[in-house]
């Protein structure tokens, strides 16, 4: 992320990351054959992302199997993020690049990954990014990062909450028993309008909102460090979230 009020001298159609749309297809109808395979999958609120326009789907960050978890639910073709380290593995790059993502500089501000994101919703496509931006340890959330809050704030595009739960039990198999996967897709919305760039500390601030809005989703026991804040809210202690529009 660029510390300008511009950013990074972003237009539609710029730069963009394309895969092929009959290899796309192609490879998660595999991947969504074997995800049913692998998993009793159960899936809830597939008819809350929109059927066109920019969307962002802000999902929690559990396994590796997380984008296989995640795009059967959506019928339509989703970009995502991916460590920039797995360039170095061809055969794994090859299927990433040809499963839909970007690849982006983890630790520093990487212009080009931020770009890319900007141009995939500024051709009305979906993107799929996890504010903790690593994998829990522990299966709660962790604190989310300010980036899909710029990013949102740039597009305006609507934010879409999805979440996944028991893909981490995939070692399940070992005692030949075959693990649930929960899918939940929440309701869009909208962060608060803003005319200026929002500071460092509100961006923070909006991304605490948009990670709440991603626990209501979870069991309490994957709520991590917001399962308290969740907790008010739901109690009618706080009224945190009424700022978000629904979309």
């Amino acid at each position: 992320m660029d510390d300008s009020g511009d950013a990074v001298g972003w237009r539609p159609g710029s730069i963009t990351y394309k895969t092929n749309p009959v290899m796309y297809y192609t490879l998660w109808g595999i991947i969504a054959v074997l995800v049913r395979i692998l998993y009793r999958y159960k899936t809830a609120g597939r008819e809350n992302v929109p059927r066109s326009g920019p969307v962002i789907l802000a999902v929690n960050h559990l396994h590796l199997l997380d984008p296989a978890v995640a795009a059967p639910a959506v019928n339509r073709k989703i970009m995502t993020l991916a460590a920039g380290k797995w360039r170095r593995n061809w055969a794994i790059s090859l299927f990433l690049k040809a499963a839909g993502v970007i690849f982006v500089r983890r630790g520093e501000a990487d212009r080009e990954a931020l770009r890319a994101c900007l141009d995939v919703l500024g051709q009305d496509g979906v993107l799929a990014l996890a504010p903790e931006g690593t994998r829990s340890k522990t299966g709660g959330l962790q604190r989310g990062k300010p980036g899909i809050a710029y990013i949102a704030w740039r597009t305006n595009a609507p934010i879409v909450p999805l979440v996944f739960w028991g893909v981490e039990k995939i070692g399940m198999w070992k005692k030949l028993k075959r693990p649930t996967c929960h899918v939940v897709i929440g309701k869009p919305f909208r962060l608060p309008p803003s005319k200026h760039r929002p500071s460092g500390e509100q961006l923070q601030e909006f991304t605490d909102l948009v990670m709440m809005r991603v626990g209501q989703l979870l069991p309490e026991e994957y709520r991590g460090v917001y399962a308290e804040r969740i907790a008010a809210i739901e109690a009618g202690e706080s009224n945190a979230l009424d700022v978000l529009i629904p979309a």
